[in-house]
């Protein structure tokens, strides 16, 4: 592990939870018996990406006196169990498993936290449970992907023929780790000690002694539909959670136009521009750690 980050690992609990289909893992800083921080990363990420952000925690006694922060690892990402053969790594079954630890753990006043894919699927658990909830950040994410304008047939034979390849599909593995990193970097806007971090939680060591990814390689399965704008309306008309959105100044291009699409449907919607790319959370952590607090001091 980086050294910047080892003391936060450190001081994290290893924490799980039982779900129909297997067990969801996660870290956690603080009680975890006292949770007020749930953080959900992006897609084929995994719960240390809110490393940055729990060194901020640890640092911040407005945030701590508030209570745990939870880091979690999606379904067949990081720790957490893969799916079950046969099964499927939609979106509306990632809301699903969300509203129902939400549910089955009875955590009340939470700040849900999600990045990306995390974001989106926090936007639609919002909708649900908003009683459980004090406040939505969302980290470059508003809205959701759509399909509108899009031929819903050739999504369905995209997203078919999609899952039937990676039914059995294998990722490559690595004689070294940095090696996982390098492969990693390629396709990152951020910094190499920021991949490290992703890929250490990412990695496991195989029984040949060499590198492989965590993630099933199911969750790359394109998806044979999307909900269409009007439904995506529906759905944000019900978020009555005020909602801190946070942008970075040079990250994903889809965030602004979510924006001026949905923006109305959210009665409280701030919006905070922060120097980073799409995993701003990762780069500007201090920035975003002063926004959480200061929802805290005006809770």
């Amino acid at each position: 592990m980086p050294g910047q980050f080892s003391e936060t690992l450190a001081a994290a609990s290893a924490v799980s939870y039982r779900m129909p289909w297997g067990t969801i893992k996660g870290l956690c800083w603080g009680n975890p018996k006292d949770i007020k921080y749930v953080c959900t990363h992006g897609w084929l990420d995994n719960a240390h990406s809110f490393l940055p952000l729990a060194q901020q925690y640890l640092r911040n006694n407005a945030m701590r006196t508030q209570g745990g922060l939870l880091a979690l690892d999606w379904a067949g990402h990081g720790l957490s169990d893969h799916r079950p053969a046969g099964t499927h790594y939609h979106f509306i079954d990632y809301a699903y498993d969300l509203w129902s630890l939400l549910e089955q753990q009875k955590w009340q006043d939470i700040v849900l936290v999600g990045h990306s894919m995390g974001g989106f699927v926090s936007n639609v658990t919002a909708s649900l449970c908003g009683e459980r909830l004090r406040h939505l950040v969302l980290i470059e994410a508003f809205g959701l992907l759509v399909s509108d304008g899009e031929d819903a047939h050739q999504q369905l034979q995209s997203g078919f023929s999609s899952r039937q390849k990676l039914t059995h599909s294998k990722w490559r593995d690595y004689s070294e780790l940095s090696s996982a990193v390098d492969a990693r970097l390629k396709s990152a806007d951020f910094s190499k000690p920021l991949v490290e971090i992703l890929v250490q939680r990412g990695c496991y060591r195989n029984a040949q002694g060499r590198w492989q990814w965590r993630a099933d390689p199911r969750v790359k399965a394109t998806s044979p539909y999307r909900l269409p704008a009007s439904t995506v309306e529906q759905i944000l008309t019900q978020v009555k959670t005020p909602i801190t959105l946070i942008r970075g100044d040079k990250g994903y291009d889809k965030v602004a136009p979510a924006i001026a699409r949905w923006g109305h449907c959210i009665d409280d919607l701030s919006v905070q521009v922060i120097a980073g790319g799409h995993h701003v959370h990762m780069e500007n952590p201090q920035q975003l750690a002063q926004a959480i607090a200061t929802i805290d001091a005006t809770a």
